[in-house]
């Protein structure tokens, strides 16, 4: 069956095979950093959109290329990237695992097979211990909820549905970060649950098709 742990070392592998090929010594050159060789240290200007402005402030980051494993750090931003493809996402405002499969179709790097289980089909009782139990395993209860999301929509007013794909992607990116599940993401999943619950409940003529 598949499991949290298979997931995370299926990205996992994935992860090490990009970095091979691309570290943030190169999406610093890309975003047309000025740099020495990949193994010096060097003070640089920070190329994240956030930084905004203060880049006129002159070098407030550094490429830490002596390091056992190269990483880039913006003092001003506090922002640190450990690998490219974190900073490859931060600089072009992507989601991890889009920028994960960017990089990969780039480098033409064949993706690993993923993990095969069986579905997670969600029963008429929304308190089955199934369900209940299940909520840990964050990569299923999200594919759940996207399912439950496309009958919520027809229900739903715009601002709610965009609230619900907001959180949806937000948990999505916070699991990819860190490549595991939390409580926190956890408790907010059930909260989103149990308001597009509260939708589908609703009675046709309270509810809003925009």
């Amino acid at each position: 069956m598949e499991s949290t742990n298979e997931i995370k070392q299926w990205i996992q592998r994935r992860v090490a095979a990009v970095s091979e090929v691309y570290t943030a010594f190169e999406v610093l050159s890309e975003a047309g950093i000025e740099l020495g060789d990949k193994d010096t240290d060097t003070q640089v200007k920070c190329p994240l959109p956030s930084h905004g402005a203060q880049q006129s402030l002159g070098s407030a980051a550094r490429y830490y290329g002596s390091d056992r494993k190269p990483h880039f750090h913006c003092f001003r931003c506090k922002y640190t990237a450990q690998d490219g493809i974190n900073l490859y996402a931060k600089i072009r405002g992507l989601r991890f695992m889009d920028a994960l499969q960017d990089l990969e179709r780039r480098f033409r790097i064949k993706t690993p097979q993923r993990p095969e289980g069986p579905e997670i089909v969600a029963p008429d009782d929304r308190e089955s211990k199934y369900v209940s139990d299940q909520w840990d395993d964050i990569p299923r209860m999200l594919k759940l909820l996207e399912g439950k999301l496309a009958r919520v929509k027809p229900k739903s007013g715009l601002s709610d549905y965009t609230k619900f794909c907001r959180v949806l992607d937000a948990v999505q990116y916070d699991f990819d970060k860190i490549n595991k599940s939390t409580p926190a993401m956890s408790g907010i999943l059930k909260k989103l649950r149990a308001k597009m619950d509260e939708i589908l409940d609703m009675p046709e003529d309270l509810t809003f098709n925009e």
